[in-house]
Protein backbone atom coordinates (compact mmCIF):
# COMPACT_ATOMS: atom_id res chain seq x y z
CA UNK A 1 0.00 0.00 0.00
CA UNK A 2 1.38 3.59 -0.44
CA UNK A 3 0.66 6.71 1.73
CA UNK A 4 -2.65 6.93 1.15
CA UNK A 5 -3.64 3.10 1.45
CA UNK A 6 -3.79 2.19 -2.31
CA UNK A 7 -3.36 -1.02 -3.29
CA UNK A 8 -0.04 -1.27 -5.23
CA UNK A 9 0.29 -5.18 -5.55
CA UNK A 10 -2.06 -7.55 -6.53
CA UNK A 11 -0.64 -10.81 -7.13
CA UNK A 12 -3.46 -12.60 -8.85
CA UNK A 13 -4.40 -10.52 -11.58
CA UNK A 14 -3.45 -7.24 -13.58
CA UNK A 15 -4.70 -4.11 -11.76
CA UNK A 16 -2.97 -0.89 -13.36
CA UNK A 17 -4.87 2.59 -12.18
CA UNK A 18 -4.60 6.44 -13.49
CA UNK A 19 -4.30 9.17 -11.39
CA UNK A 20 -7.02 10.71 -9.29
CA UNK A 21 -6.96 7.10 -8.61
CA UNK A 22 -9.38 5.78 -10.88
CA UNK A 23 -9.05 2.43 -12.23
CA UNK A 24 -7.72 1.32 -15.73
CA UNK A 25 -7.80 -2.39 -15.63
CA UNK A 26 -8.62 -5.00 -13.82
CA UNK A 27 -8.82 -8.81 -14.85
CA UNK A 28 -10.78 -8.50 -17.69
CA UNK A 29 -12.26 -5.38 -17.25
CA UNK A 30 -10.94 -1.72 -19.01
CA UNK A 31 -11.95 1.14 -17.70
CA UNK A 32 -12.04 4.84 -20.19
CA UNK A 33 -12.37 8.48 -18.33
CA UNK A 34 -13.13 11.68 -20.10
CA UNK A 35 -11.41 14.55 -19.25
CA UNK A 36 -13.76 15.32 -15.92
CA UNK A 37 -13.30 11.99 -14.51
CA UNK A 38 -16.53 10.19 -16.11
CA UNK A 39 -16.66 6.81 -17.07
CA UNK A 40 -17.44 6.65 -20.70
CA UNK A 41 -16.05 2.96 -21.53
CA UNK A 42 -16.59 -0.48 -19.49
CA UNK A 43 -15.26 -3.42 -21.15
CA UNK A 44 -15.12 -7.00 -19.84
CA UNK A 45 -13.19 -8.61 -22.71
CA UNK A 46 -13.79 -8.22 -26.50
CA UNK A 47 -17.30 -9.42 -26.64
CA UNK A 48 -19.06 -7.04 -23.99
CA UNK A 49 -18.91 -3.00 -23.24
CA UNK A 50 -20.91 -0.82 -22.30
CA UNK A 51 -21.01 3.34 -23.30
CA UNK A 52 -21.83 6.14 -21.19
CA UNK A 53 -22.61 9.69 -22.15
CA UNK A 54 -22.80 12.84 -20.13
CA UNK A 55 -24.07 16.26 -20.68
CA UNK A 56 -22.27 19.85 -20.36
CA UNK A 57 -23.26 19.44 -16.46
CA UNK A 58 -21.49 15.71 -15.89
CA UNK A 59 -24.86 14.02 -15.83
CA UNK A 60 -25.34 10.64 -16.92
CA UNK A 61 -27.57 11.07 -20.26
CA UNK A 62 -27.31 7.69 -21.70
CA UNK A 63 -26.07 3.75 -21.46
CA UNK A 64 -25.46 1.56 -24.05
CA UNK A 65 -24.18 -2.19 -23.59
CA UNK A 66 -23.25 -4.26 -26.59
CA UNK A 67 -22.20 -7.80 -26.76
CA UNK A 68 -21.33 -9.46 -29.91
CA UNK A 69 -21.29 -6.17 -31.50
CA UNK A 70 -25.59 -6.15 -31.07
CA UNK A 71 -27.07 -3.49 -28.95
CA UNK A 72 -28.28 -5.49 -25.74
CA UNK A 73 -29.75 -2.31 -24.22
CA UNK A 74 -30.03 1.38 -24.13
CA UNK A 75 -30.85 3.53 -21.04
CA UNK A 76 -31.92 7.73 -21.52
CA UNK A 77 -32.09 9.44 -18.38
CA UNK A 78 -33.81 13.36 -17.47
CA UNK A 79 -33.39 15.36 -15.29
CA UNK A 80 -35.53 18.72 -13.70
CA UNK A 81 -33.79 21.92 -13.31
CA UNK A 82 -32.21 21.16 -9.90
CA UNK A 83 -30.11 18.38 -11.49
CA UNK A 84 -31.78 15.79 -10.03
CA UNK A 85 -32.91 12.34 -11.98
CA UNK A 86 -36.51 12.35 -12.82
CA UNK A 87 -37.06 9.92 -15.50
CA UNK A 88 -35.40 6.82 -16.91
CA UNK A 89 -36.02 4.95 -20.18
CA UNK A 90 -35.24 1.76 -21.02
CA UNK A 91 -35.00 -0.73 -24.07
CA UNK A 92 -33.50 -3.82 -23.08
CA UNK A 93 -33.65 -7.13 -25.58
CA UNK A 94 -36.43 -5.48 -27.08
CA UNK A 95 -38.52 -4.66 -23.68
CA UNK A 96 -39.50 -0.85 -23.13
CA UNK A 97 -39.25 0.08 -19.68
CA UNK A 98 -39.72 3.26 -17.99
CA UNK A 99 -38.82 5.01 -14.68
CA UNK A 100 -40.04 8.46 -13.11
CA UNK A 101 -38.44 9.59 -9.93
CA UNK A 102 -40.60 11.81 -7.42
CA UNK A 103 -38.61 14.16 -5.12
CA UNK A 104 -39.37 16.28 -1.40
CA UNK A 105 -36.40 18.73 -1.36
CA UNK A 106 -32.66 16.72 -2.02
CA UNK A 107 -34.65 13.13 -0.67
CA UNK A 108 -36.10 10.76 -3.21
CA UNK A 109 -39.42 9.85 -2.46
CA UNK A 110 -40.78 7.74 -5.38
CA UNK A 111 -39.40 5.72 -8.23
CA UNK A 112 -42.73 4.34 -9.98
CA UNK A 113 -42.74 2.61 -12.98
CA UNK A 114 -45.85 0.78 -15.09
CA UNK A 115 -47.82 -1.59 -12.43
CA UNK A 116 -45.23 -0.83 -9.88
CA UNK A 117 -44.33 2.35 -6.97
CA UNK A 118 -41.51 1.81 -4.53
CA UNK A 119 -41.88 4.43 -1.53
CA UNK A 120 -38.45 5.62 -0.01
CA UNK A 121 -38.31 6.51 3.99
CA UNK A 122 -36.01 7.89 5.76
CA UNK A 123 -34.34 8.07 9.36
CA UNK A 124 -35.53 11.84 10.61
CA UNK A 125 -33.28 15.04 9.98
CA UNK A 126 -30.78 12.80 7.70
CA UNK A 127 -30.61 11.57 3.95
CA UNK A 128 -29.78 8.21 5.34
CA UNK A 129 -32.76 5.38 3.73
CA UNK A 130 -34.45 3.12 6.34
Amino acid sequence: YDAAANRLNFNTSRFDHVKDNRLKQWRNHEYKYDAWGNLIEKAVGIVRWQTFTYDCENRLVKTETMADTQVESTSSYQYDSLGRRVGKQSEIKGQSDQKRFLWQGLRMLREESPGQSSLYLYEPGSYAPL
